[in-house]
């Protein structure tokens, strides 16, 4: 307990130093979010906070005196990912080759020479019993792709990608001290309290009424990533369900996955940029910022409340795992009856094609936030905010 504590205090400690830092030298680094009219923050703000996180949780972890807890395929993985995410905030990268390095980025994490891959604990079809380990993989690599983009989908008003992380990261350490999985409670609680680290710039509260530090695309999608493995190397070392760990991540996953059909049967790219997120449907309802943020961290918390409870009792994994289309059909009920009841999405898909003119529909700006355009001489291309889709 001692080690825990003391490792995370460091992590918290060095995350929150290397954020004043770098902070100073962001501006010189391009990495920088400028407002326009869908990024509505006020001012040009840093986009190094997943930078700092990240930093810090492998200064701590690496300075370990005995055997290394996480595997050398999980620190290729994530530095690929954050170097990419950086590339991104410096210069739009193109869907294309986004994904084709998250892929790159997943096989690694996934490490299917390993010969272990995710636990279903829910008995296959006959029919694939032969082909299980390579569709179990694939499954892992999809799932470690869809996480980084869904924590990249997230990250649109302060606090909640960083919030959203520790909720998730705060679970999967009490699912892994609850299996006896000590190998992964340290690495887990680190990463938590770098990313609290970062949350006492970027969370709102009494003392900081806006964000004074973004995660950029490199911190939103590694922290994407390195949840991911953390839910996979879970399920491999303590036989959990795989099915019954997305309870932890409940919210991101299913809002990502409403996302994409919407943008679909509008015909439009998955990946397209828009202002149909759940937490921008939340702030269209006349939500403030830091209470939007509340909402969905209370609903992430809930569910992996949820999730945790269940293995505790070890619930049925059936059970768990078909009862998950109630966030799903809660989410999808709340989606359809706040764009004017039900009607604005259904109509966008049938005026696709003057739409496709124009893809990005204006965006409201509200009387609380300040819309500062970017100077005359600045790069608009210097920094992408980390909430790309």
């Amino acid at each position: 307990m001692f080690v825990w504590i003391t490792n995370c205090l460091a992590a918290m400690a060095v995350s929150a130093l290397l954020i004043v830092v770098l902070k100073k030298v962001s501006h010189a680094c391009s990495l920088v979010d400028y407002p326009d009219r869908r990024k509505l923050h006020d001012g040009v703000v840093p986009l190094c906070g997943g930078i700092a996180i990240f930093a810090a949780f492998a200064m701590v972890m690496l300075v370990q005196g005995n055997e290394p807890l996480l595997a050398l395929n999980f620190w290729v993985g994530l530095l690929i990912t954050i170097i990419v995410g950086v590339i991104d905030d410096r210069n739009e990268l193109s869907a294309t080759k986004r994904l084709a390095a998250q892929f790159v980025a997943a096989i690694i994490l996934v490490n299917p020479l390993s010969g272990s891959t995710i636990v279903t604990g829910i008995a296959l079809p006959p029919v694939l019993l032969d082909i299980s380990f390579l569709l179990l993989t694939v499954v892992a690599i999809l799932f470690v792709v869809g996480l980084i983009n869904s924590w990249n989908m997230i990250d649109g008003i302060d606090g909640l990608a960083g919030g959203s992380a520790a909720v998730a990261l705060f679970w999967l350490a009490v699912v892994a001290g609850w299996k006896g999985a000590g190998e992964l409670v340290l690495p887990i609680v680190v990463l938590l309290a770098a990313v609290s680290g970062f949350l006492a710039f970027n969370m709102r509260s009494p003392w900081i009424a806006r964000a004074k530090i973004f995660l950029g695309d490199a911190g939103s999608t590694t922290l994407g990533a390195a949840i991911a493995y953390l839910i996979i190397r879970l399920s491999t070392n303590t036989h959990i369900a795989f099915s019954v760990l997305l309870w932890i991540v409940a919210i991101p996953v299913i809002d990502t996955l409403s996302l994409i059909v919407r943008r679909l049967y509008a015909g439009r790219s998955p990946l397209a940029a828009d202002r149909s997120h759940l937490h921008h449907l939340l702030l269209d309802r006349s939500m403030s910022p830091r209470t939007t943020t509340n909402i969905i961290l209370a609903a992430s918390a809930f569910c992996g409340g949820i999730g945790c409870f269940g293995i505790i009792i070890e619930a049925s994994n059936y059970l768990m795992t078909v009862a998950l289309l109630i966030p799903l059909a809660a989410h999808s009920a709340f989606v359809f009856f706040s764009s004017e009841a039900g009607t604005d999405w259904v109509q966008q898909s049938h005026s696709v094609a003057v739409a496709q003119l124009n893809p990005m529909p204006p965006a409201p700006i509200r009387a609380e936030i300040v819309h500062t355009p970017p100077p005359p001489n600045a790069n608009n291309n210097a920094g992408m905010f980390s909430d790309a889709v």
